[in-house]
């Protein structure tokens, strides 16, 4: 009886080690991935750059590659616009948009946490134009004003597979840019923006993003 209860035992727990095995083996684990995030800029900062545009999107696309256990390196393409908000003007007619085109190396860190879910952290790092096109500049100098910035954005990103065998991923995302560029009037070609206090110029750019993207996965482990 006793040699009875041993065998089943070492049998069941051979069975628990296969499963395991089996089930830890059926995890995704990509090679790497190509990305596409649609987001909508929100929360901006500096004061002035805040009352002064309105954030309408923030997306790109990006190429990841696992180097090492979920750590990826990759590099990509975004741009960010912002519409200019007239009611900061005394509901003077004037318009425009401020444009934030880039590119940026990344790394960042993907788990799969089953078959069909991951979670991704990743730091973006580059460097943007930053082109004020407003009738402002139109009429004084007679074309937009180009700036340039270095920025950094952390994400994250949680996403599902569409199925268990699938290489698409659908995520949602948030993200938090931060541009080493201080906003000022100069930026719209003004000397000065009424009811726009001297300290609300003060702070470097950023603004939080709320999107979701689409990712194409290839090679498994």
């Amino acid at each position: 009886m006793r040699i009875h209860i041993k065998s089943v035992l070492f049998i069941g727990t051979i069975l628990c080690v296969g499963n395991l095995t089996y089930g830890q083996a059926k995890i995704f684990t990509p090679k790497g991935s190509f990305g596409v995030d649609i987001a909508v800029p929100t929360k901006a900062n500096n004061a002035a750059f805040q009352r002064t545009f309105q954030g309408l999107f923030n997306g790109g696309l990006d190429y990841q590659y696992n180097v090492y256990k979920g750590i990826t390196v990759g590099m990509g393409l975004k741009y960010a616009l912002f519409n200019l908000n007239s009611f900061a003007f005394d509901n003077a007619e004037i318009s425009g948009a401020y444009h934030m085109p880039g590119a940026y190396l990344t790394v960042g860190y993907e788990k799969f946490t089953n078959e069909r879910v991951s979670i991704n952290f990743s730091v973006r790092a580059g460097y943007s134009f930053l082109l004020s096109a407003n009738d402002s500049c139109t009429a004084i100098q007679g074309n937009m004003h180009v700036s340039e910035s270095v920025f950094v954005e952390p994400q994250i990103e949680v996403l599902l597979l569409s199925e268990k065998i699938s290489p698409h991923g659908f995520s949602f995302q948030l993200g938090y840019s931060i541009y080493f560029n201080e906003f000022n009037q100069s930026e719209l070609c003004m000397t000065e923006i009424k009811n726009i206090l001297p300290e609300d110029y003060q702070g470097i750019t950023r603004y939080l993003s709320i999107g979701f993207g689409y990712r194409y996965y290839f090679g498994r482990d």
